[in-house]
């Protein structure tokens, strides 16, 4: 029997024709020449848009602006969050962008909810359908709905008959699992999802699912992004949305808010995990913030916990002191961070606390250790990092920076090498100098601003043997005097410099080649030079010419003047340092209307 068409589905079918080549037409626009027509059409019906009403959908979307596919808005249609899904996984994630949630503006993983404004995200649909509970009047989900009205999943477990008792640890708990034998589990017991970590290999709960496979949270690292403040790459604490952009960690500075307790505007938190009035920090109740103390299983204090170990509560103090100072386990003789005690009183490692556990191995000599980030041990570690300090390309060491190298790299113990290599402004010091080695030498480094991390700078690099040794005290010396007349002005360094390098100098050199100059005899020439420029500057300017003139006794006649031997002028003055025996006392006479200061 021959099938009749009415008018309106002879146009249905014209328009859907049409509209199907129009949505191939924009698909070739969007991607490029390297997205065929055959592929095309292939991937649209393999989203279900290829007929019905998605094809309509799919092309209002795609004919409202130009980039609906480069830069997608959250009212992206479902099939079409499906097709940039297929475009990506083929190979073309270059010429579309990832659908933002239309709430927290996050784009990974695709959304999957749909909102009022747009596409959500499972997080923003469960605020989205928060509400507030008739026992505790908070916002949440619902978890039930009694003659009372909808009630939260705290005061859910809260009813009486909602616990049972747990066929593991005998308590009455919330039944989390549900055993054949008609008996429960709490959550505490309740058999884990365990699965294989892609990266480390054990079998454990995953914390994420990346394209390489399931990640466990030892190795999970949440990805870094460009800050869109510092413009570097780094964990984000706060991602885009439409007003602000992603901001890192450093950059991110907590939002100033209006406090309920004691009316002002400064900094806090929201009390009640978030859902609360906001209290600023200095109202916080003195309560909240103390910790239970517990008695640590190292020290033996009363103090605050920084980690539950194998061998009882530890201190933060003791903790980061552990982490710092690897000892010998008791049992496999390696130096390990030591988290267990066997029932001798011995410390033990961790493998060895956990030996049902596969121990962690270093991705790079394949030995037990205690695996740092990038699955390397704290030696391997180190080595890495100082052959990026010391090299240009991050791989290869220069010949002449050997040395250095191995001092840094075979210190005895590895963490205080890591911590000086991540804080400390001499290795950032180091960094930059190492661009070129072969001007690396002693005149380099007397150019540089003299502070700590300069002279650290240099006693590391003689240690390692690539500068001679030299006596500092005086380098200092001699650098402080070449700095200092370079300063002076008009005639003092004329008279300045024979007495700095013939008599100070001079005699620091002698000294020094007695092994006898001292860091304080360096600071007494200084001050010893520093005087006689500062009795210069106390002298009137000479005359441009000097006319015979009757000798008066005023100040600037040094006849008149007795250094005292104790006075750091006593070097510079004509009568310290002439010999005893050729001294004699001038005998000039006496201003008359001011007598002259004594030094």
């Amino acid at each position: 029997m021959r099938k009749y068409l009415t008018p309106d589905q002879v146009r249905l079918r014209e328009d859907l024709a049409g509209a199907r080549d129009r949505i191939v037409v924009l698909l070739n626009l969007a991607v490029g020449e390297s997205l065929g027509t055959e592929q095309a059409q292939g991937f649209v019906e393999r989203v279900r848009a290829w007929s019905g009403a998605n094809a309509f959908r799919l092309l209002r979307y795609l004919a409202s602006r130009p980039d609906a596919l480069s830069a997608p808005t959250p009212d992206c249609p479902p099939c079409g969050v499906r097709l940039i899904a297929l475009l990506i996984e083929a190979g073309h994630g270059a010429k579309v962008g990832l659908v933002p949630y239309a709430d927290c503006g996050r784009t990974n993983p695709l959304p999957t909810y749909a909102g009022p404004e747009g596409r959500l995200c499972h997080g923003c649909s469960s605020r989205r359908l928060a509400v507030p509970c008739a026992r505790c009047g908070k916002l949440a989900k619902a978890a039930a709905r009694r003659p009372d009205g909808r009630i939260c999943q705290v005061c859910k477990e809260k009813e009486p008959g909602s616990r049972n008792e747990c066929g593991s640890c005998r308590r009455m708990m919330i039944p989390t699992r549900h055993l054949p034998d008609g008996s429960y589990l709490c959550r505490t017991y309740a058999p884990k999802k365990l699965q294989t970590c892609c990266r480390c290999g054990r079998r454990r709960r995953a914390n994420a699912l990346t394209a390489d496979g399931p990640v466990c949270g030892t190795c999970y690292a949440s990805p870094a992004r460009r800050c869109g403040i510092c413009e570097q790459v780094a964990p984000i604490r706060v991602r885009a949305n439409s007003e602000a952009p992603d901001i890192c960690y450093r950059c991110y500075v907590r939002p100033e808010k209006l406090c309920t307790v004691c009316g002002r505007i400064r900094r806090g938190h929201h009390i009640d995990h978030g859902n609360g009035p906001f209290h600023c920090d200095g109202y916080v109740p003195r309560e909240a913030r103390k910790r239970q103390l517990h008695k640590c299983a190292l020290c033996g204090q009363e103090r605050n916990v920084g980690v539950f170990w194998p061998v009882g509560p530890v201190c933060p103090l003791c903790y980061r002191t552990a982490l710092t100072q690897p000892e010998s386990c008791t049992m496999c003789g390696r130096q390990r961070i030591l988290v267990g005690r066997t029932p001798n009183g011995g410390r033990i490692c961790k493998a060895c606390s956990f030996p049902d556990e596969r121990p962690d191995y270093c991705s790079s000599c394949q030995q037990p250790a205690d695996v740092l980030p990038g699955r390397r041990c704290p030696r391997c570690t180190l080595l890495a990092k100082v052959t990026s300090l010391l090299s240009r390309d991050g791989n290869t060491l220069d010949a002449s920076l050997r040395p250095l190298a191995d001092v840094l790299s075979d210190a005895p113990n590895p963490y205080p090498v890591l911590a000086w290599l991540r804080r400390s402004p001499a290795a950032r010091l180091l960094g930059q100098l190492v661009t070129a080695p072969d001007e690396l030498d002693h005149a380099a480094l007397d150019a540089l601003p003299q502070g700590h991390a300069t002279t650290y700078v240099r006693s590391l690099l003689t240690t390692a043997g690539i500068l001679p040794p030299r006596d500092e005290n005086l380098a200092l010396l001699i650098n402080w005097t070449a700095r200092t007349l370079a300063e002076l002005p008009g005639h003092q360094p004329t008279l300045i410099r024979p007495f700095a390098e013939w008599h100070i100098i001079r005699d620091a050199r002698r000294r020094s080649a007695r092994g006898r100059y001292t860091y304080t005899a360096h600071k007494g020439d200084c001050a010893n030079i520093r005087a006689a420029i500062d009795f210069l500057t106390w002298l009137p300017p000479p005359p441009t010419t000097h006319p015979p003139k009757p000798h008066t006794g005023r100040p600037g006649h040094l006849g008149n003047l007795q250094a005292h031997p104790a006075s750091p002028l006593h070097p510079f003055h004509p009568l310290g340092r002439r010999p005893p025996r050729f001294r004699r006392t001038f005998a000039s006479p006496q201003p008359s209307s001011a007598s002259t200061p004594s030094l």
